[in-house]
């Protein structure tokens, strides 16, 4: 495994339906035990693309809200580390939760995987905007090092639900690494207001 760059994870969504605050979100207080991904999926969805007001085929979308509960997630390979209990694989750019099962794990094989002629279907067809973040370095030391870039990119591309964007004055809140981010956006500029830990 170490020759590869890139793994592919296959996964359960065992929190489909999230619900609640931004802390319950993250720390799972209200979505432990819930399989809403396969209860309540629905056969069209709202892309975030594309503003959240036309609908799309659920299996021509990313949505979480699927007829099953399995996940695709593509990550870097860092290292293995050999212990005695067996190997330990750290990655980067993981979108699973802390305890997610993982049903298996394969090798991103560029000749396969990679298709430069594919179309992206609608996504090709909707510029996306992304945001300019501005966070006061104060407060981005609250979130640990190695997790800081990862926020500022996730910010970047506009984490907003779609149907709430039009909504200037509102103070919105992202889940990350236990952090609870409360921000606001102003055209096309992000500001991070506060980083405190999530509380349940």
């Amino acid at each position: 495994m170490e020759g590869f760059t890139y793994l592919w994870l296959i996964w359960e969504f065992e929190n489909g339906t999230p619900g609640g605050t931004a802390a319950d979100i993250a720390n799972d207080v209200q979505t432990e035990n819930k399989r809403g991904t396969t209860e309540k999926w629905f056969p069209t969805v709202r892309p975030p693309r594309l503003g959240g007001t036309k609908r799309r085929g659920v299996f021509a979308t990313r949505s979480p809200f699927r007829p099953n509960p399995i996940g695709l997630t593509c990550v870097k390979l860092e290292r293995i580390e050999l212990t005695e209990n067996g190997p330990i694989i750290h990655v980067l750019g993981a979108d699973l939760r802390d305890g997610t099962p993982i049903f298996d794990i394969k090798p991103y094989i560029p000749f396969a995987d990679c298709h430069p002629d594919a179309q992206g279907g609608f996504i090709d067809e909707t510029p996306w905007q992304e945001l300019t973040v501005h966070c006061p370095a104060k407060l981005l030391q609250a979130i640990p090092e190695e997790k800081r870039e990862g926020l500022l990119e996730v910010l970047g591309q506009d984490p907003r639900r779609a149907g709430s964007k039009h909504e200037p004055e509102r103070t919105y809140h992202l889940a990350y690494a236990g952090f609870d981010i409360a921000f606001t956006v102003d055209n096309t500029n992000l500001y991070v207001q506060r980083i405190e830990p999530a509380i349940s």
